[in-house]
């Protein structure tokens, strides 16, 4: 008995011991990605905006001051909380973001909560997305990735574009569409992937809230659909040129009755930097 019990033991130990290994090798992933992002062409963030409609023109007057620098992404810090489960808890947590659009994100996050650690990563990069999260860093508690899964991760790119201003500019992959004058929409493409985005702006120009139609399965039967996906803005801060919101709570079905069971995720930006 004594020798089925260490032939367990071990057993247990080397599952943990691969576990882990795949836990490192896809944090480890996630940095590489970040650096690819980080080193796309940097974006002018400069135009003539006359032609597009005045909502537009004030959202991105306010968000591009004149001294901004041209940049090739955004990376930033963000300290909230996350509910994995429409019922569940809210835990805290901390994620680390790379962004840049056209291109896409990745997002590293940390929960911790008692005994409980939970860690891993989203991201999106080259028509690819994934969501995978480990408990304790060793045991895959969170695997999930495919074509529906990478569609449902470049539209949340597109809808996090706002934290790129130079992204929110008219170019092949950016149309800005008529709006009245609370509400500046935009049209945004990345890959094969597009999505119509509503910013409800104040007279200034600053960003409210955002929605758009994102894919998602988060309903009764899980069947993968557009699904309004958005957040309320709470408030904003100034780096380098820039203008972002900065706090904010987001989550499925925004502006909808179910919005009370599908906001998830509440977090504050720190330690923005936009990448020269």
């Amino acid at each position: 008995m004594e020798w089925v019990a260490l032939g367990v033991a071990l057993f247990v130990v080397l599952l943990a011991g691969l576990g882990h290994m795949g836990y490192r090798k896809h944090m480890l992933q996630l940095k590489q990605w970040a650096r690819v992002l980080s080193e796309m062409p940097a974006v002018q963030p400069h135009q003539n905006l006359e032609d597009l409609p005045e909502p537009a023109q004030r959202l991105l007057r306010h968000a591009i001051s004149d001294d901004a620098k041209a940049v090739r992404g955004v990376s930033f810090k963000a300290v909230g909380e996350i509910r994995p489960a429409k019922d569940g808890e809210w835990l805290p947590c901390v994620a680390y973001q790379t962004l840049r659009v056209p291109g896409g994100f990745t997002w590293r996050c940390y929960v911790k909560s008692g005994l409980m650690r939970l860690s891993g990563g989203d991201h999106y990069l080259a028509g690819s997305g994934g969501v995978h999260f480990w408990l304790l860093g060793v045991f895959h508690a969170v695997k999930s990735k495919g074509r529906d899964v990478a569609k449902s991760a470049a539209h949340r790119a597109l809808l996090e574009a706002m934290w790129l201003p130079p992204a929110l500019l008219p170019s092949e992959h950016v149309e800005w569409l008529d709006g009245d004058n609370e509400t500046a929409r935009a049209k945004l493409k990345l890959d094969e992937e597009e999505l119509v985005v509503e910013y409800k702006i104040d007279s200034d120009g600053r960003i409210v809230s955002v929605k758009g139609e994102r894919w998602g399965d988060q309903n009764d039967k899980h069947e993968w659909q557009p699904m309004t996906f958005g957040g309320i803005m709470e408030s904003e801060s100034s780096v380098q040129g820039y203008t972002v919101p900065s706090k904010f709570r987001v989550g499925w079905h925004f502006g909808n009755d179910e919005w009370q069971d599908g906001e998830f995720y509440r977090a504050e930006l720190q330690d923005i930097q936009f990448i020269e």
